[in-house]
């Protein structure tokens, strides 16, 4: 089972400003995640909370335990980028 054991002070802080503060809604989404599981959701309970697949879920986890911070934003995509909704 994938969970998030324990976060520094200093990830925390980041996580909680990115949550609030950053301009995109999936990294928000995702830092959002790191912190319910580190507080003890499991990956279903953290899927069912943002729509998502349990697969998704538990692919944001794995990468925050391997990547850290930069793991939660989007890469840069080749083509056309998405139409902003107002």
């Amino acid at each position: 089972m994938i969970r998030i054991k324990e976060i520094s002070k200093e990830e925390r802080l980041t996580l909680e400003e990115m949550k609030k503060n950053h301009p995109v809604y999936t990294p928000r989404m995702r830092a959002h995640a790191i912190l319910l599981s580190e507080s003890g959701f499991d990956v279903q309970e953290i899927a069912e909370i943002f729509g998502i697949c349990r697969q998704s879920a538990a692919t944001w986890l794995r990468a925050w335990s391997k990547y850290g911070v930069c793991a939660l934003l989007d890469k840069p995509r080749s083509g056309r980028p998405r139409k902003k909704v107002a």
